[in-house]
């Protein structure tokens, strides 16, 4: 994955803006599940590192921007779906 300096953007924008990002922050909507790295980036996918938790398929996740964030500033936020867990790392779509 090429790694490129980006603003923080509006949820709901081109998942390219995540490009920049190292890692992304996991959740439910309830349970904060951790930091995990951000592998490779397309149009309505993301593909994550594994990390200490191993997401099932057909599981509902948050994701969102890590990067520390001035007050005014935007930040990506999607609602995505787990949809492989395997030897290359937890792919979801939104």
């Amino acid at each position: 994955m090429q790694v490129s300096a980006t603003n923080s953007t509006q949820a709901g924008t081109s998942p390219s803006t995540l490009n920049g990002l190292a890692v992304v922050a996991i959740s439910d909507g309830q349970r904060a599940y951790g930091l995990y790295r951000v592998k490779q980036v397309a149009t309505r996918t993301i593909v994550l590192g594994h990390g200490a938790i191993s997401f099932p398929v057909g599981m509902h996740l948050d994701i969102k921007d890590y990067k520390e964030q001035p007050a005014n500033s935007f930040f990506f936020q999607q609602r995505a779906t787990v949809v492989e867990n395997g030897r290359d790392g937890i792919r979801l779509v939104w």
